[in-house]
């Protein structure tokens, strides 16, 4: 039986030092001061784990330290989507060989050749790496980080039927309607909101929670708002979610993965410096 994703899971930062070598001291430290807060899990290689800046051996020591620090409470995505098919079977025998203790892999739609990927050609290269992967599939539509290419709703429709794919991130400005009325309601498939500015309409339409930036330096907070809509309501979440999205523009934490990392580092974590050539927050 497929679990489903719910709650609130962190899209979690990776720390680089300021001679950009990775954080490890640093990611350790996150993870166990995450562990403490009230999230439902992380996913680690994403756009705010900067998995592009990564190589491969880099990516699997990213994995290896979530999985043998993460709480037993906290769920694991790992992000494992490559542009071909072919390197992406790969990397998820690099991890299967290694047992690394997660729930699932996060897949990116592959854009490069942006014209070519169409319904029928995403349709294969995810059915393919789910019938492949050893850890249950979630789909990842990022269209401002993948050349605008979204799982279309038709594409969704054939895919949420496969017995290993078990839900879609939604990071995209205007699909989470066409994704609820398309596969919401589910038990054995989960559509999670990818941005704060969806989490509202996610929820009101029976979405089962989000992958927030923000969760990065604000956990509770943003777990918080899933306890108030599932407790008190629409009303008082409206209100919860306004204070807080106010204090994360304030903060500067809209401003990318160098403004996530600078808020973590003045709350008390450890984001460090993006890699270049993202360049830090002013």
């Amino acid at each position: 039986m497929r679990k489903s994703l719910r709650g609130i899971y962190i899209p979690a930062v990776t720390p680089f030092h300021e001679d950009q070598t990775l954080g490890h001291d640093m990611l350790e430290f996150n993870i166990r001061k995450w562990n403490e807060t009230r999230i439902s899990g992380y996913l680690c290689l994403g756009s705010n784990g900067e998995f592009r800046m990564l190589d491969e051996e880099e990516s699997l020591e990213v994995i290896r330290t979530f999985a043998a620090l993460r709480g037993k409470d906290k769920g694991l995505i790992a992000g494992a989507g490559r542009e071909s098919l072919y390197h992406t079977l790969r990397f998820l025998d690099r991890i299967a060989q290694e047992e690394l203790d997660i729930d699932g892999v996060a897949i990116l739609t592959p854009h490069y050749f942006r014209k070519q990927m169409d319904d029928r050609a995403l349709v294969r290269y995810y059915t393919e790496a789910a019938n492949h992967s050893r850890y249950p599939v979630l789909l990842y539509c990022a269209p401002v980080f993948a050349n605008t290419i979204c799982v279309s709703c038709s594409a969704l429709k054939e895919l949420a039927d496969h017995p290993n794919i078990i839900g879609i991130k939604d990071t995209s400005p205007d699909m989470m309607e066409g994704y609820m009325e398309t596969a919401g309601g589910r038990r054995d498939f989960s559509v999670l909101s990818g941005t704060f500015s969806t989490l509202p309409v996610c929820l009101r339409l029976g979405g089962q929670g989000g992958v927030l930036s923000a969760a990065n330096y604000l956990p509770n907070e943003c777990e918080q708002l899933l306890t108030i809509w599932h407790q008190e309501g629409e009303e008082m979440f409206a209100k919860a979610y306004s204070e807080l999205q106010a204090r994360i523009q304030t903060m500067g934490g809209s401003k990318g993965v160098a403004g996530v990392k600078a808020c973590m580092n003045a709350l008390g974590y450890q984001g460090g410096i993006p890699r270049i050539p993202l360049l830090p927050a002013d």
